[in-house]
């Protein structure tokens, strides 16, 4: 039986271990034909996207069954009209323009309210001539690091983004740019057709240095007649929200640092400015605030981006070895970006952010209060608080802004922490970048 070869098998490798015998070759095979098994049993990007990242948020008890995600983010014809700065007869006039033009479908029904989802909110705003905020402001790069793992990045830059694209004053289009190979900014959002092609930024930036690599898509698109500009525009996945896309990572993106080490110093340079001077243009052309999540790790995927790098929030939980760690990489930043080939030239803001914070622990109150004395005005003010509801909703996919209190996936007072926590981060936030972007 199986069972038996493998235990006779192991049996061999222990006494060939006892006398010193041990070929280090066949291990070395052994590791290397385990790899393969392993690599053909791995789901391609197209696979786990479609079978993994996708959940079923539907209930039942909802509108015709209407998706939990769009009738969360869906206003009422009063909310709708107040967001437009309109009147009832004018609303009422356009909306019938735009019903007859076919660019609105059918309201949704519920008693006697009428709903209009975050899509259609978006279809009456370019419809009644609502400003966007590239008419007056300039596209920024939000990078969010911190070389320390579990610091709150991936969560901190859901719930920016988040917030960003939820705010229909500011009308701006938002990307989520994931950078770290495991592939959790986002995806349990993602809208996946089909007929999707599925492509990384790694594959974008490592196309024409890894010529004979045929899982990366990006060269076949190209010799297909494709150009970078049109796969770099279409990379991007849709989620619930009309106006926040995501570019999603995966753990074969690891190659990066790979092939950055194989090149010669002038083609490491060359890759390392392809998302800066590339890559960055042609998605500005697209999204007006981009976010980056970032693996933690110092290595050249990081580089890459720290190169194009606008802003950079490195959110901290106030703990002794979290604030220890940061205080390392904050130590070492200056110099990494010195390193850099633009020398860091591009940065033109930063901030700490305390996440996840419990103030009523008096060790992190305490490690706070040091961090408002080490980083003064370059910590932000606004904290993330540390609430059981972040970790509820990211079980399902979601962040604290796409639940509703009545969903109880938390208590009552544990959404309410977090959600005014979110909502005060991101207005602090959001003042701080409209005054650097504006034109």
């Amino acid at each position: 039986s199986t069972q038996s070869r493998s235990s006779a098998a192991s049996d061999v490798y222990k006494r060939q271990i006892f006398h010193g015998v041990i070929d280090m070759n066949v291990v070395l095979q052994s590791i290397r034909q385990t790899a393969i098994n392993m690599n053909q049993e791995q789901s391609h990007l197209e696979e786990a996207l479609k079978t993994q990242l996708r959940i079923n948020v539907t209930d039942e008890d909802l509108v015709d069954g209407v998706d939990r995600l769009i009738y969360n983010h869906s206003l009422n014809k009063t909310e709708v009209i107040k967001q437009l700065r309109t009147t009832k007869p004018t609303f009422k006039k356009k909306l019938t323009e735009a019903e007859e033009l076919g660019l609105i479908g059918e309201h949704t029904s519920q008693g006697k309210a009428h709903l209009y989802t975050n899509d259609q909110v978006h279809i009456l705003m370019e419809h009644f001539g609502v400003p966007k905020f590239h008419e007056h402001h300039d596209s920024k790069l939000i990078v969010v690091t911190n070389h320390k793992g579990g610091t709150g990045k991936t969560s901190t830059t859901l719930a920016l983004a988040t917030a960003t694209a939820l705010d229909l004053d500011l009308n701006a289009r938002v990307l989520i740019l994931d950078l770290d190979p495991q592939g959790s900014a986002g995806q349990g959002t993602m809208q996946i057709a089909e007929d999707s092609i599925y492509v990384t930024m790694t594959d974008i930036l490592l196309a024409e240095f890894e010529p004979d690599n045929e899982d990366n898509a990006v060269n076949a698109l190209l010799k297909n007649g494709y150009t970078i500009e049109e796969i770099i525009k279409q990379c991007a996945f849709s989620t619930h929200l009309s106006n926040l896309s995501v570019i999603t990572a995966f753990p074969s993106d690891e190659r990066f640092v790979d092939t950055y080490w194989q090149l010669d110093e002038n083609e490491q340079v060359r890759l390392l400015r392809k998302f800066s001077e590339v890559v960055l243009p042609i998605l500005k052309e697209v999204f007006d605030v981009i976010f980056v999540d970032m693996p933690p790790q110092d290595s050249p995927i990081t580089w890459s981006a720290l190169e194009a790098a606008e802003m950079l929030l490195v959110p901290v939980t106030p703990r002794y070895y979290d604030y220890a760690s940061t205080t390392n990489f904050m130590s070492n930043l200056s110099d990494r970006l010195e390193s850099l080939p633009s020398m860091g030239s591009n940065l033109q803001w930063y901030k700490l952010a305390a996440v996840n914070y419990q103030e009523s622990s008096k060790p992190e109150y305490d490690t706070f209060q040091k961090l408002m004395r080490s980083v003064r005005n370059n910590l932000m003010t606004s904290t993330i608080a540390h609430s059981d509801a972040f970790t509820a909703t990211a079980n399902i996919g979601r962040t604290v802004l796409d639940i509703k209190k009545s969903e109880e996936v938390c208590t009552s007072k544990q959404f309410d922490v977090a959600v005014s926590s979110v909502n005060l981060f991101y207005k602090q936030f959001k003042n701080e970048l409209i005054q650097l972007a504006i034109k």
